[in-house]
C-alpha cells in the first residue's frame, strides 16, 4: 500500500506547480464554498463566513504547505505566517461580501463566488513567496 502511495506521490509531484496548486486549492475551495453555502441557510452570511474560515484555514494550510509546495522548515513558524494571510483575506472578504451584497445586491452566493475566483492569485502569491517559501 505504501508503495503505491509512493507511486502516486511520485506522479503528483511531477507536475507543475501551478496545477497543483489549482487541483488542491479547487477541491480546499469546494469544501469551504459548500460549507459557507449550507451554514448560510442557517444563519448570516457574515457569521457563515467566519465558521467557514475558522474550519476550513487547517485543511488548506496543511494541504498546500505539503501538496503543492512542499514545504520545508519550521511548520508553526509557516503555521502563523498562512493563518496571517488567511486573518488579512477574511478581513477582504467581508468587505468584498459587503459591498456586492449589501449595494450592489447580489446575491450572497454568487457574491462569495467572485470573491472566491479572484482571491485564487492573491492567496497563490502569498503562500509561494510568504507563508511556504524556502
Amino acid at each position: 500500500m505504501i508503495a503505491i502511495y509512493r507511486k502516486i506521490e511520485n506522479i503528483w509531484f511531477g507536475w507543475p506547480q501551478k496545477l497543483r496548486f489549482l487541483l488542491v486549492g479547487g477541491f480546499n475551495t469546494l469544501v469551504s464554498y459548500f460549507l459557507f453555502v449550507g451554514l448560510e441557510l442557517l444563519v448570516n452570511y457574515n457569521i457563515a463566513l467566519f465558521l467557514t474560515y475558522l474550519l476550513c484555514i487547517n485543511l488548506s494550510i496543511f494541504t498546500m504547505r505539503y501538496y503543492v509546495f512542499r514545504a520545508k522548515g519550521s511548520i508553526a513558524a509557516q503555521y502563523c505566517k498562512a493563518v496571517g494571510t488567511y486573518i488579512g483575506m477574511i478581513l477582504v472578504n467581508y468587505i468584498a461580501l459587503w459591498i456586492m451584497i449589501d449595494e450592489c445586491q447580489l446575491s450572497t452566493w454568487l457574491a462569495q463566488a467572485i470573491f472566491t475566483i479572484l482571491s485564487t492569485t492573491i492567496i497563490y502569491l502569498l503562500h509561494k513567496n510568504i507563508n511556504f517559501s524556502k
